[in-house]
């Protein structure tokens, strides 16, 4: 792959450090220096990415910048290891894990998710680790920082854990609060979100039927007994407008007129008016409390 060159803003989205905090520290602390382009707008490379990260992993945790910045590198490096050892932080995992996915090293991989898994547990791992190195990927694979292979590589890592701990539930078959049905609409396939609902729904003692990615209406329409459903999960990996999805959950009604409707929408739009018994997450933290209760 070429030399990345990353803007202020790429930079931003990728670190969580505001765009006029870095351009305070570059000018106060001298903590990068950033190249310019011929029109003199600034852009970084992956040195810049690196040490931003670990800084912003030091500054979360209690590190003053104007200490952080009297450091070498090589300190910087060491003080984020030696909180990822003592289990302070979560950020430091993600990026080794990011790391990962660069060297296509499935063994880190797995060393850092399963530190992950003693320190937070399976559902805190997902939701405070692997959903945010997710949305990190994503970020990282639109401005070409990774492969489209990188990506996949860690995605099927993931699913390949979750696989493994929905097939471990005792009593899985066992149908004890209801039957969720779970899908995706058709165009969405990437389906992490919706293999760990499937884990919770299991774990709380629901029966499953998971239909996966991409289905469309037409498959719904030919259930035989629709009604055996007591609820729907349905998970979206793409920005739907409201008139889509009203549109979508007016056809979904059609053939589940009673059943609640659980949709899991990361992109911030709020479509559940469009639904007096459908209920929108925006994580999956609301989900586990409602299906835990």
């Amino acid at each position: 792959m070429n030399a990345i060159k990353y803007s202020i803003k790429n930079l931003e989205r990728l670190t969580g450090i505001k765009a006029h905090t870095i351009r305070m520290w570059e000018k106060r602390y001298g903590i990068i220096k950033p190249e310019r382009t011929e029109t003199n707008i600034r852009f970084y490379n992956d040195a810049d990415l690196q040490k931003l990260l670990n800084i912003s992993i030091l500054n979360k945790n209690g590190h003053k910048i104007s200490h952080i910045s009297a450091m070498a590198s090589e300190e910087i490096v060491l003080a984020v290891s030696g909180l990822s050892a003592s289990n302070e932080i979560v950020d430091a995992d993600i990026n080794s894990m990011i790391v990962a996915a660069l060297d296509l090293q499935e063994e880190q991989f797995e060393v850092v998710l399963n530190s992950c898994l003693i320190k937070l547990g399976f559902e805190r791992t997902f939701c405070d680790v692997i959903f945010p190195l997710l949305e990190k990927l994503g970020i990282m694979w639109q401005i070409g920082r990774i492969s489209a292979c990188q990506e996949r590589f860690i995605t099927n890592l993931i699913r390949q854990k979750l696989l493994v701990a929905i097939d471990g539930i005792t009593g899985a078959g066992v149908d004890l609060k209801g039957t969720f049905l779970m899908l995706m609409p058709i165009g969405h396939d990437k389906d992490i979100g919706l293999l760990f609902a499937n884990y919770l729904a299991r774990k709380n003692g629901y029966k499953v039927v998971y239909l996966g990615s991409s289905v469309p209406i037409e498959h719904l329409r030919s259930l035989d007994v629709p009604e055996r459903f007591s609820q729907l999960f349905i998970s979206l990996s793409l920005p739907v407008s409201l008139p889509e999805i009203s549109s979508y959950l007016k056809q979904l009604r059609e053939v589940f007129p009673k059943q609640a409707i659980h949709i899991a929408n990361p992109f911030g739009v709020d479509y559940s008016c469009t639904d007096d018994n459908a209920t929108l997450y925006l994580d999956y933290l609301s989900f586990i409390k409602l299906i835990s209760s």
